[in-house]
């Protein structure tokens, strides 16, 4: 069985790079990897190109696509006990958001390849060398499992988890609640249990099988950032298909380091411009019966932002609220 892994990079080269060298050590799997640059305004392409030619011994294609796109092949020879690695850059043009770039990545993949799997994975992560095998077990053991997550644990505190497979959304508010965050790692983890909670798997690592692309497609694009996750499970959930969990495939991340995604209190004007935007996006694709709550939760925080003394971030919400704001902030 073939995996084809995803990674989208935006501004953190380094990342990527680690992302990349953790895969190397993936346990009996056959893989190959996509990396995309999205439209990074710093010198990441030739970051990561240098990397790639350091790293895999022979460049063979390069060519640029119709839609201005430019695409790299690198091959690695054996290595000792290592199998050959292919990887495929693919540097774009302008920053497509988190749906875009890992569906412009999918596109580009090379299409002498068959897959059987599609790994999408955040490139500020780093992979246990079984994690991969733990997902392609789980989704195997049922045929309507679509997408399957990970166990994520912070990179900077390895023994607590960020994460277990994804999080709980609750249409009548729009919240979001993560399964098992800040929980202690390892410990026995009840996998059905975390199956009938869980609404959606976390973007940071999702592994999706072939049927369920063929079937549901890929990624939403009318998000940006954030809840496309939300979206897809969604559409999957209404074509009969199921989200799984593998708990002891581990991945750590490094969550939200570019863009200041973490909590309320510390997120960035362009996180909580697409975070609330996106709420009402996908309520009224989804919930439309849930938009009067929705609402009313959002000016909670609204008035959250005012009592902190916020006054332009409150604005901001307001303003995407009550339509005067329909793009992200500078």
């Amino acid at each position: 069985m073939v995996c084809k892994i995803i990674l989208v990079n935006w501004k953190r080269a380094a990342d990527t790079c680690a992302c990349l060298a953790s895969l190397e050590r993936l346990a009996n799997e056959d893989w190959y990897a996509v990396v995309c640059d999205n439209g990074s305004p710093d010198d990441s392409v030739d970051r990561l190109r240098a990397f790639l030619s350091e790293r895999y011994s022979e460049r063979v294609r390069s060519v640029a696509a119709t839609d201005g796109s430019r695409i790299f092949d690198y091959y690695s020879v054996c290595r000792g006990e290592l199998s050959a690695i292919r990887v495929t850059f693919v540097a774009a043009v302008a920053n497509l958001g988190f749906a875009g770039g890992n569906n412009l990545a999918y596109r580009h993949a090379r299409s002498d390849v068959d897959t059987d799997f599609v790994w999408f994975l955040n490139n500020d992560t780093e992979v246990a060398p079984d994690s991969l095998l733990r997902l392609v077990e789980r989704v195997t053991q049922d045929p309507m499992v679509g997408i399957c997550g990970s166990t994520l644990v912070y990179a900077h505190d390895r023994r607590t988890v960020q994460a277990q497979g994804g999080a709980v959304y609750v249409p009548m508010t729009g919240a979001v609640r993560e399964i098992g965050n800040g929980t202690l790692w390892p410990r026995v983890v009840d996998r059905e249990s975390v199956e009938r909670e869980m609404r959606y798997v976390s973007g940071a690592s999702m592994l999706v099988t072939r049927s369920f692309l063929d079937r549901v497609g890929l990624m939403s694009e009318d998000y940006f950032l954030y809840y496309e996750e939300i979206d897809w499970a969604e559409r999957g959930r209404r074509c009969g298909f199921r989200l799984g969990y593998a708990p002891e495939s581990v991945v750590y991340h490094k969550e939200g380091a570019v863009l200041g995604s973490g909590t309320s209190a510390r997120r960035s004007a362009l996180a909580e411009y697409y975070a609330l935007r996106n709420r009402l996006v996908v309520t009224r694709k989804f919930f439309r019966w849930a938009l009067p709550t929705v609402y009313l939760f959002s000016l909670l925080q609204v008035v959250r932002r005012v009592a902190q003394g916020q006054w332009s971030r409150a604005w901001m919400m307001l303003s995407v609220l009550i339509g005067l704001r329909r793009s992200a902030p500078g």
